[in-house]
This record gives structure tokens, sequence and C-alpha cells, in this order.
């Protein structure tokens, strides 16, 4: 195609958008002439056919994110929607395909619109659970602004790319005639490597230590397991808001013989890490179609999932993994206990999850989706 991509990203470049981003820019590479990559904590990344970005050096900029006061926030947000409108002037033309990454962008979005470019958003979750004030009230009030701010933004994009029919389900979006499906492809580090009876990691929780993801409810069934003598090796793999609150919890409960928690490690590594675990747990609140899900199901690691976003799609009770009923700590300790018990369907599993992901979200398959969806818009 003889045009642009132009990528605008909002927030922090964490090591889940840097994932996003270099799938996005191997896919567009083969597709269009040339990418463009905007974001607030980064120069413009020009790319030319057959050059995809990857930067090994690039910040894990979460690592050092702390909770601000929301007025410090709010001018940084400031701040980085006009740098990057005076980057997306320059660079965005008629008819420019403009991908959005992150829905808090309403500036940059008005620039694209007043440029006459294509505006399309790449949806994977939105936020429905984050606490701000540890007061209900303020919070159930906090919440209702973002969502009705989500939804507002939402109605001025020509399009919106959703990677399962369970995201706009769980979401309850009506933008019939804006949204498309489209996922994004597993690289090929992500395989099966060792078997599951060979791994020594029992139950293992990864991604960001914050309040939509379930790690205080999961940390609260791991003292479940606990209180029962279960002996079993956890590990807690992240970072993030609550990382100081997860520490506390862990020593204030004597839970360092059970669980391990460690940072972040790089990219190359959580196929490993991937390779030693039995189970995985995702005790989300709310999300999109998680790349961990996916990197899990590819390395053959079953995964127990609450059934939000568009995990329903992929996670099909007993054959491709385990759903949960809630995040309730007592149903997850049970259900973490009953399924290491049942070797034989955990290794029916891992081999299912393995070949449903290589046949359904390689690179070839992935990109003839991106093609048609780019050639409809």
């Amino acid at each position: 195609m003889n045009c642009k991509l132009v990528i605008v990203c909002s927030g922090p470049t964490t090591t889940s958008r840097k994932a996003h981003l270099q799938k996005i820019t191997e896919l567009a590479a083969s597709i269009i002439r040339e990418t463009i990559i905007i974001s607030e904590d980064m120069d413009p990344i020009i790319l030319t056919v057959g050059k995809y970005w990857y930067n090994k050096s690039f910040k894990h900029s979460i690592d050092k994110k702390k909770r601000k006061q929301f007025i410090f926030r709010l001018a940084e947000i400031i701040n980085g929607e006009l740098r990057k409108s005076k980057f997306l002037s320059s660079y965005v033309s008629k008819g420019d395909f403009v991908l959005f990454l992150g829905i808090y962008q309403p500036l940059s979005l008005i620039i694209v619109k007043l440029r006459q470019g294509l505006p399309i958003i790449f949806g994977g979750g939105f936020d429905v659970a984050r606490s701000v004030a540890g007061n209900k009230f303020l919070d159930a009030l906090y919440f209702s602004f973002r969502w009705t701010f989500q939804i507002s933004m939402l109605k001025h994009f020509d399009k919106i790319i959703l990677e399962s029919p369970s995201v706009k389900k769980f979401y309850n979006l009506k933008f019939n005639g804006k949204i498309l499906y489209a996922h994004l492809f597993i690289p090929s580090i992500f395989t099966l490597t060792n078997p599951l009876s060979k791994r020594d990691i029992d139950v293992a929780f990864m991604g960001v230590l914050s309040k939509e993801k379930g790690i205080i409810e999961f940390l609260k069934s791991c003292n479940i397991l606990k209180n029962k003598n279960v002996a079993i090796r956890i590990l807690i793999l992240g970072n993030g808001i609550l990382k100081d609150q997860v520490e506390q919890y862990i020593n204030k409960n004597n839970l360092s013989a059970l669980v391990q928690l460690k940072n972040f490690v790089d990219s190359h590594e959580v196929p490993k890490i991937l390779n030693k675990i039995k189970l995985l747990v995702i005790s989300s609140y709310s999300e999109g179609l998680p790349n961990r899900l996916l990197e899990a199901m590819a390395c053959g690691t079953p995964v127990l999932a609450t059934p939000v976003g568009g995990i329903p799609d992929l996670v099909k009770e007993g054959e491709t993994g385990f759903l949960l009923k809630s995040n309730n700590p007592e149903h997850i300790a049970e259900r973490i206990i009953e399924l290491l018990n049942k070797p034989d369907i955990l290794e029916k599993v891992s081999i299912n999850a393995y070949n449903y992901v290589r046949e359904n979200f390689s690179f070839e398959k992935t990109l003839e989706s991106w093609q048609r969806i780019l050639q409809e818009i």
C-alpha cells in the first residue's frame, strides 16, 4: 500500500506496549511502505519497507513508575499530548492510517482529523477496575468519569480493532459499524521446549501488579494454600503500583517459603520461565486478549483464568485451558489444588493449547487478517 502507518502511543512504553509495537511494525513491514511510531517517551521512529523496530535497550518504563498525585499525572498527559501533536502535524498526511495504542489521546485524535488521516484504535482492554482514592464513592465517581470518557473517545475513531468478539461482548460496546477483528501473532521464540512432567514451578502469576489484574486475590489464595499445608512452589513475576503492597502481604503472612516474588525479566527470558511452569493463573477483573495467555499457551503452559475480555474465545474448559467462576480467593485456591492433582488433564491441555496457538496465531495467518482489514478501511 502506498501510504503511511503512523502509530501513536499514550503513556509510558511498558513491556506489554513494547511487545505490541514490535509485532505491529513487523506486520506493517509486509504491507505498508513506511511506518512511524510517535510516543510520549521517545522521539519518532521511522521505519521503511522490510525493516521493523526492535530496540533491546529500550527502558522498561513501568519499573520506575510510581503512583503520582492526579494533578501531576494530568500535567504529564497534557504535556505528552502537546508533544505528540507537534509530531503528528508534521508526519500525518491525507489518507494515512493512524493507529492509536491507548485511548486517552484527545488532542492527538483532533490533529489526525484535521490532517485528514484515518484514525483507528487498537482496543486491547479498557479501564474498568482501577482504584484511585481508596474510597468506594470516589473510586466509583472516578470510574464513571473514565468509562464515559472512553466511550466518548471511541465514537470519534473511524474504526475500532478488537482482538476477539468476546471483548466487544464483555465491554458491551455498541459500535457495530466500526468494529473489526484482528489479533497479533505469537513470535516463534514462544514454543514448548520442556514437558509438563519436568517443570518445577507449580503455579505462577505473571504480569502487572495492579488491582485490575487481581494480584491481591491471587495472593490471598496463596495464603489459603499455605494454611491448608499445600506444599507447592509459587512464582509471582511482575512489577507495578501494588509492588510494595504485595511485598508487605508476603512478609506479614509468612509466605516467603511458598511464594517467590521477582521483577520483570527481559522478553527473551519469558519463554524459558513459561516452560518451567505447570499452571499459570490469570485472575484479572478486565482484559482484552492477554499477551501472557497466548504466550503461555504457545509454550504448552496450562492457564487458569477468569472469563473476562477475549479469554473465553480461547480458553475452553478442560480442552485448551481452565476457567475460574470468580476472583474469590477460596475458589482460586480450590481450583489450583484440584488441577495440580490431575496431571493427566494438565498434560492434555498443555498439548491442545500449544497446537491451537500454532494453528491460529502464526505470523502468516495474522498478516492475512491485517491485510484484509487495511484494504477494507
